[in-house]
């Protein structure tokens, strides 16, 4: 809108002075001392200034008329940032790990701007068993997409969902040592395994495509997220706050973000997934 409103006013001023141009100067400034110009010629002027004052107003018009355009196409496809990053730290500004960010839209700036696809992931997101312990021991998928359980291990695990909007439970055996699920709706699920009771291992399932988890340096990092307004979710299943996240805001930008997200809650120890020792099967296991 700010470029719209100083084309208008310049159009205005060009305008203003060619109006007023051809009656502003005496007799004797019109004419030149070896010219004398009659009343026909000045006729003619006036004609010539007015066709001049038409062709520079519609000139200007077009002008305007286009760079609003392109002023309105540029702020509303522009992407928020190319490369967005997330730092998650403590109330003591000590950076966190391995904590769970992910965006939702609040506002678009543009209805057609809408949030689609994974960030470039198109193969089933993958949850390994093994050393007898659930791999990665956190794993976000999004809503609508196959998550695959792999066994790597040499024995056979009984994978059960202890809560969550999805609830499941199979063996994972050695000679078939995938199972594939679609994961059709968003929350949190806690699982476990009826054989290894110290194993443990959470799923997020989220509605957005911009998602990731903080490095060691608590940085995250997310591309290609268009232009609006967003929620930023923080989020880890020891985080001592309501459903185990924090929200924040962020607002339109269109130049490089870096977001600096303080918990302000504490965080729990993370459970070890460990045995105290070697065990036999159960029956009906082998």
């Amino acid at each position: 809108m700010a470029t719209f409103r100083s084309s208008y006013s310049f159009s205005k001023i060009i305008c203003n002075i060619f109006v007023v141009l051809p009656f502003s100067f005496p007799d004797q400034l019109i004419y030149h001392n070896r010219l004398k110009w009659n009343r026909n010629n000045m006729d003619v002027i006036t004609r010539i200034f007015a066709v001049a004052l038409f062709a520079l107003c519609s000139l200007t018009v077009l002008l305007m008329q286009t760079s609003t355009r392109v002023f309105a196409a540029e702020t509303a496809y522009v992407p928020l940032s190319k490369k967005v990053l997330i730092k998650v730290v403590d109330g003591n500004a000590r950076a966190m790990d391995n904590m769970v960010v992910y965006l939702q839209a609040k506002e678009l700036d543009n209805a057609d701007n809408v949030l689609q696809g994974a960030q470039g992931v198109a193969d089933p997101v993958e949850v390994h068993q093994k050393d007898k312990q659930f791999t990665p021991y956190i794993t976000v998928v999004q809503k609508g997409h196959e998550l695959q359980f792999v066994n790597d291990d040499d024995i056979t695990h009984h994978i059960y969902s202890a809560i969550g909007p999805k609830r499941f439970s199979f063996k994972l055996r050695q000679d078939d040592a995938t199972k594939t699920m679609v994961f059709d709706k968003t929350g949190q699920i806690s699982m476990g395994c009826n054989i290894h009771d110290w194993m443990s291992g959470h799923i997020l399932v989220v509605d957005t495509p911009y998602f990731s988890a903080t490095r060691g340096n608590g940085i995250a990092e997310l591309n290609g997220i268009p232009a609006g307004e967003y929620e930023l979710i923080v989020w880890h299943p020891q985080l001592k706050s309501p459903n185990h996240r924090q929200v924040f805001k962020i607002r339109k930008n269109n130049k490089p973000l870096v977001f600096t997200a303080t918990l302000n809650a504490e965080m729990g120890q993370v459970p070890e997934q460990k045995s105290l020792d070697d065990f036999e099967f159960l029956e009906g296991y082998e």
